[in-house]
């Protein structure tokens, strides 16, 4: 049985540090997501390197950092956000929603009830960077251990089956 993590991060380098973390120990394979406002890519030292990272480049570009996991995805206007840059799965997600849906309706997808949708949009529009990953159950409580050691917060674990969270954050 899957499990879907949420976590927010407030700028790039602890977003990249985690999934690199979570990467290296192999506990989400391929099924990682993150979404920013392309407007917050532009903050700190790392803002060009992110960018780079997230954003649709030309293919010779190394995704060294995120170890070529990332689909890469133009840059896409989302209702309720305005345009955001998304990698992985959830990038196709939101490129195959009926017009007129948005972050919330993808995130209902995953398990998430329409309260918690609405804050994670919430957090995105406010410039943080969302990660969402889905791994397995065995998995779980180590991928939001990683998330937490890196700074994310709102960290939530969700199941397809039920409306609430598997675990509430401290």
């Amino acid at each position: 049985m899957s499990r879907t993590i949420l976590a927010i991060f407030k700028g790039p380098q602890q977003t990249k540090e985690a999934i690199e973390e979570i990467q290296g120990e192999s506990l989400a394979n391929s099924y990682i997501s993150v979404i920013v406002r392309a407007n917050y890519l532009h903050q700190g030292d790392f803002h060009e390197e992110i960018a780079n990272e997230l954003a649709f480049v030309p293919t010779e570009i190394n995704f060294d950092r995120f170890n070529a996991w990332l689909v890469q995805a133009p840059p896409m206007d989302i209702p309720n956000l305005g345009e955001c840059v998304v990698a992985g799965p959830l990038a196709n997600d939101l490129l195959h929603r009926p017009h007129g849906q948005g972050l919330v309706e993808a995130l209902l997808s995953y398990g998430l009830n329409s309260e918690r949708a609405r804050h994670y949009e919430h957090e995105v529009r406010t410039g943080h960077f969302l990660v969402l990953i889905t791994t397995d159950q065995e998995k779980v409580n180590s991928v939001a251990n990683a998330l937490q050691n890196f700074g994310g917060r709102d960290i939530e674990k969700w199941n397809k089956e039920l409306d609430h969270p598997l675990h509430m954050p401290h």
